[in-house]
């Protein structure tokens, strides 16, 4: 899944000019057209229950046949987890025995459960080894940025709807952004041109003590004079976020819970909004292409004429599953776009970097590899509001905390090399990036991002922290562009790296996020080498791609509890990712949007083991490994993570075994990273290491122990 990244007013000088001719390109060819027909057709196949049920899952086969002893005991111990935590859930959902399983369900219906199974503890232990696939503005719970934002006085919200009816609560999607006060309150202040950066700094600080008085005559979506997104979108209002909270305990109705309740629930999905998804009941009726309720084609070439034919006689295969994932869309959409002004400030986007950091050692992860956004319209304000940093300031931001982290944690010596010392254990080995920009730039604009990403992988200082590039966003044709629409674009950039010494900056498309991929991404990736591809969900309605892709080395970062929320399938046992794995298809298991979803990469594990009965504990450990095998790491820095996995696998191997809960050294040095991290604060810095005087008052980042599952 990529991520919406569009959240200001008026129009985005990033999207390209939809009623251009480049941004309507001629369709993909759909190999082979016979393939297609024969789906349309509806030739007699297996019920999809029966065909996952029959999958082997041989994968497991190599690993199971050299376990030792204590692995055999292990996966005893697993199997009779996973009959228990059926049994759990059939009774906690009031199933009856002879139902369809309830471990195999939708995540969201079990989600309010699972936390408390004896499964989840242990995909909690596992060591998940890398993390491959994860969008970096959505990887903790809600209430974390939404905690930083509570001490920012400059931090404005404005909503689509007026609230003043339960409806108007229900159906208004909310957004954020941080301004600089001296910019919003203009009238009342004075202009500011000419004068000097303290004078600046002392205007905001006699502004800040006005605010009050200010927020009684200002914007209030409280009433009826409010200007609110859906009614005025060039003239949208925006309210003081404090100001919003004061007046929430006055004016909202009390059933919805304190405010914190209720914008934590317009975060996520619930299992009333899943279940309305799989009953059909649309607010909307809303297609792949643009809400009209019929489906759009751009040229249209012969073939895809006669699959438009077979779509609107309504006996295409998969219409159904294209119509629930644009529903899923357009509500993540609103989701990601409430995400981004939380999060697209410096004293955020340090503590949240941090964070990060801290939970992938708590949840057993290794390595990661990174999806930030990069794109004009995206760029990070300072603290006051008053300035932006730009892409490459995004990235040096993520690099200092990341090595202030390591050195916090021992990983790093002072002149940011990492530890190699044969004695020593690392705590987490290595974090890179992956550079991200939107599918619906226009080519000109994925130009300059490439060149943008090669900037900085040739350059000393970033060599080592640039994984790959990647285009982001919903896949389904006549929303964005495929791939292929760039493949100039691609070409360019694959022929100056190939004449560039140490350049080497590997593509990791995104391509299959969808139930069939007629939209051809699947091809274009595999024709540019993509090394490996988020989601591939629909990789296995192309066996012929399939085979080529694992001939090549290409790994698929499956994202199961993802492509259950945006509507690709119901139930888990009858996720694709089982199909890929009979294949013997190399899988990497990622959480993909975590915060959206209220999980966690342990939740993944879980999904996958959960989710078929043939899935053991020799899966769980040829998933980790292939994860470490197909990062961007160097050949250097794989040896010493698997290296340390090993021992990790051990030790997770005595957990199970023994059942003992002794705390990790790894949490030991993570505790003793975070009283660092208090220290500085104590001292005048913030918790990541890095000098604050904005705002004026800063209360310490919330702790994480009560934010995710306890180790």
């Amino acid at each position: 899944m990529g991520s919406f990244c569009s959240v200001d007013k008026g129009p985005d000088p990033d999207q390209h000019e939809k009623d251009s001719e480049e941004a309507s390109p001629r369709p993909v060819a759909i190999p082979p057209l016979q393939h297609l027909r024969d789906k349309i057709t509806g030739k007699p196949q297996q019920s999809m229950t029966d065909r996952m049920d029959n999958l082997q899952l041989d994968f497991q086969g190599d690993l199971k046949r050299k376990a030792t002893d204590a692995e055999k005991l292990a996966n005893e111990k697993l199997q009779l987890a996973k009959k228990e935590n059926e049994s759990f859930l059939k009774q906690e959902r009031h199933l009856k025995e002879d139902e369809r399983s309830a471990a195999g369900d939708h995540f969201t219906r079990n989600a309010d459960f699972i936390d408390k199974t004896s499964l989840l503890k242990y995909a909690h232990w596992m060591p998940k080894a890398a993390h491959l696939h994860i969008h970096f503005n959505s990887t903790l719970l809600p209430e974390v940025l939404l905690g930083y934002a509570k001490n920012m006085p400059n931090m404005f919200m404005w909503s689509s709807h007026k609230l003043l009816t339960p409806k108007d609560y229900e159906e208004c999607g909310i957004e954020f952004m941080l301004g600089d006060l001296l910019e919003r309150y203009k009238d009342k202040v004075g202009s500011m041109d000419g004068k000097t950066d303290d004078e600046k700094r002392k205007a905001r600080e006699a502004t800040a003590g006005k605010l009050d008085e200010y927020d009684e005559v200002g914007p209030n979506v409280f009433t009826q004079a409010y200007n609110n997104k859906k009614d005025h979108p060039n003239d949208v209002q925006q309210m003081r976020y404090a100001y919003f909270r004061k007046q929430w305990e006055e004016k909202a109705p009390k059933e919805l819970g304190s405010c914190d309740e209720w914008l934590k629930s317009k975060l996520v999905s619930d299992e009333k909004e899943i279940n309305a998804l799989y009953a059909g009941k649309y607010e909307k009726n809303l297609d792949e292409s643009n809400g009209s309720g019929t489906f759009q084609w751009s040229k249209q070439s012969e073939d895809s004429k006669e699959v438009k034919s077979a779509i609107e006689k309504n006996n295409y295969k998969y219409k159904q599953e294209r119509m629930r994932a644009r529903i899923a869309w357009e509500r993540f959409d609103g989701r990601t776009r409430m995400m981004k002004g939380l999060f697209n400030y410096e004293t955020a986007y340090r503590a949240y970097t941090r964070q990060c950091l801290e939970e992938f050692v708590r949840d057993n992860v290794q390595y990661a590899e990174i999806r930030p956004n990069f794109m004009a319209t995206n760029q990070i304000l300072r603290d006051d509001g008053s300035q932006k940093i730009n892409n490459q300031g995004t990235v040096d931001l993520i690099i200092d905390v990341y090595q202030q982290f390591m050195k916090d944690i021992g990983d790093m010596n002072d002149d940011n090399t990492i530890v190699t010392n044969p004695g020593h254990r690392p705590t987490f080995s290595g974090l890179k990036i992956i550079y991200c920009t939107p599918r619906s730039f226009n080519k000109d604009a994925v130009g300059k991002a490439l060149s943008a990403c090669r900037d900085l992988a040739i350059q000393k200082k970033y060599r080592d922290y640039i994984a790959g590039f990647d285009l982001i966003g919903e896949e389904a044709f006549g929303r964005i562009c495929p791939l292929w629409f760039f493949k100039d674009e691609f070409q360019r950039h694959q022929t100056i790296c190939d004449n560039t010494e140490g350049l080497d900056v590997p593509f990791l498309f995104h391509c299959g996020e969808t139930p069939d991929d007629k939209e051809g991404n699947l091809e274009c990736a595999l024709n540019f080498g993509s090394r490996r591809i988020g989601h591939g969900y629909a990789l296995p309605e192309k066996p012929e791609i399939l085979q080529q892709m694992k001939a090549k080395g290409v790994c698929v970062e499956t994202c199961p509890i993802s492509n259950m929320v945006l509507g690709l399938t119901e139930r888990m046992d009858q996720h694709a990712v089982y199909r890929l794995l009979d294949a013997n298809m190399h899988c990497a298991v990622s959480s993909d949007n975590g915060t959206l979803f209220r999980s966690t990469l342990s939740h993944d594990f879980y999904e996958v083991m959960a989710g078929h009965k043939n899935m053991n504990l020799y899966g769980w450990k040829q998933l980790a490994k292939w994860s470490l095998t197909h990062s961007c790491m160097s050949d250097e820095d794989k040896k010493r993570a698997e290296a340390e996995w090993v021992k990790r696998w051990e030790e997770f191997i005595k957990y199970v075994n023994s059942g003992q809960e002794k705390k990790p050294d790894r949490l030991l040095k993570l505790e003793q990273a975070q009283d660092k991290g208090r220290e500085r604060a104590a001292n005048g810095k913030n918790y990541a290491g890095v000098e604050s005087d904005y705002p004026p008052k800063k209360s310490d980042i919330p702790e994480m122990s009560s934010l995710s599952i306890a180790a």
